[in-house]
């Protein structure tokens, strides 16, 4: 019977990372004014077992020259919008606690011609 408790809890945490993930990614595109933030893809989102904090994962288009620069400027960006990113989670999801949010680069995106990242 305890197999079975952990592979269910395993399977709730899976999901409820996934959905924390979609709402931050909803969020972002349509709640955050910030251009800095207009091409940041968040790419992954690891919540810890007792749900109080979580990693998110971003990635940013490269552009040609100052990239270190624009990684920092995302990176304040991100930081500052963290208790507006908690508080629309919080409306969003019911959850029992709100994660913490802490970013964490994960590298830049080649962009297509078009403009869209890949």
């Amino acid at each position: 019977m305890k197999q079975r408790d952990d592979e269910a809890a395993g399977h709730r945490h899976d999901r409820l990372q996934s959905l924390v993930l979609e709402e931050l990614r909803s969020i972002l595109r349509d709640a955050v004014a910030d251009p800095i933030l207009f091409d940041v893809h968040l790419s992954n989102l690891v919540l810890s077992v007792d749900y109080r904090h979580a990693r998110v994962h971003f990635t940013i288009p490269a552009r040609a020259g100052g990239q270190e620069e624009t990684r920092r400027r995302v990176e304040r960006s991100l930081t500052r919008a963290s208790p507006f990113l908690r508080a629309q989670l919080a409306e969003a999801i019911e959850l029992k606690r709100t994660p913490d949010l802490r970013f964490v680069f994960d590298g830049f995106a080649a962009v297509a011609t078009d403009g869209e990242a890949t």
